[in-house]
């Protein structure tokens, strides 16, 4: 209770001592100085991001940042253990960019407003319409150079063991041509409470795996690459259940590599 009350306290006092900063970030926008806007909405998000992490005790093992193209827009696609997911990718992995977020986080006060201002979208899962309109936005700023963060399985696990990875955002790729880049993310959901109920220290792990080109995509059915790139992601998430190994009893390679 007393870590909850601490996060949520801070979390909240942050927030408002950078909110002169968000004045800011519009008043680029406004006078159309887009460039000193972008830049600075997302340094200061991804500063946010890592405030709220830090709050909660909990600790960070990154590995595989050099796979992450420093040129061009790229589709970040991560399954999606807790609430701390978005505050570890957008914090920790240094390159621009928004989220595919559900229509629920556009209500969070200053967070939904941040995320907006990093050119994020919020998709009303029952609203097809909408929901279409929201791809299609996404794949112009994909095609502008804006990279985007998606969660295939398009709500928490709050666990371990993940959902089902949906096909619908494989559009995002094949329509903008713009790599997909894997991330795991593992332990975020021992941070905090699928409902915000507690917050506790944990030891979280993400590991970026080696972007996959569109072309992978061409040469097999969607099926079969959403099957082996959730396979790619997960292995890397201890109790998964899908940790596999080859003969020598080591970790197997991108098996989706052979199809660039």
């Amino acid at each position: 209770m007393l870590r909850k009350t601490y996060w949520y306290s801070m979390g909240w006092v942050y927030l408002i001592v950078t909110y002169p900063m968000l004045w800011l970030v519009r008043f680029y926008g406004r006078i159309g100085s887009i460039d000193k806007k972008e830049n600075l909405a997302d340094k200061m998000s991804s500063r946010i991001c890592r405030v709220l992490f830090y709050l909660s005790g909990s600790k960070i093992t990154i590995s595989g940042l050099e796979n992450v193209p420093e040129e061009g827009a790229v589709l970040f696609v991560s399954n999606h253990q807790g609430h701390f997911d978005g505050l570890v990718i957008h914090g920790f992995i240094d390159k621009p960019k928004g989220f595919v977020s559900i229509v629920e986080a556009s209500k969070a006060p200053v967070i939904s407003t941040w995320m907006r201002e990093m050119n994020s979208v919020f998709m009303d899962r029952k609203d097809l319409r909408q929901s279409l309109s929201c791809i299609n936005e996404s794949i112009q700023l994909l095609q502008k150079g804006h990279s985007m963060v998606v969660f295939p399985e398009g709500k928490l696990s709050a666990s371990a063991v993940p959902n089902e990875f949906n096909r619908g955002w494989l559009k995002l790729a094949t329509r903008s041509g713009v790599p997909i880049v894997p991330v795991s993310i593992d332990g975020t959901y021992k941070a905090f409470g699928k409902n915000g109920e507690w917050v506790k220290p944990a030891h979280v792990k993400c590991v970026v795996s080696k972007p996959i080109y569109i072309s992978a995509i061409k040469k097999t059915d969607e099926n079969a690459f959403v099957n082996n790139l959730k396979t790619i992601i997960m292995k890397h998430v201890s109790g998964s259940g899908f940790e596999i190994t080859n003969q020598s009893g080591e970790v197997e390679e991108n098996p989706l590599e052979k199809l660039n």
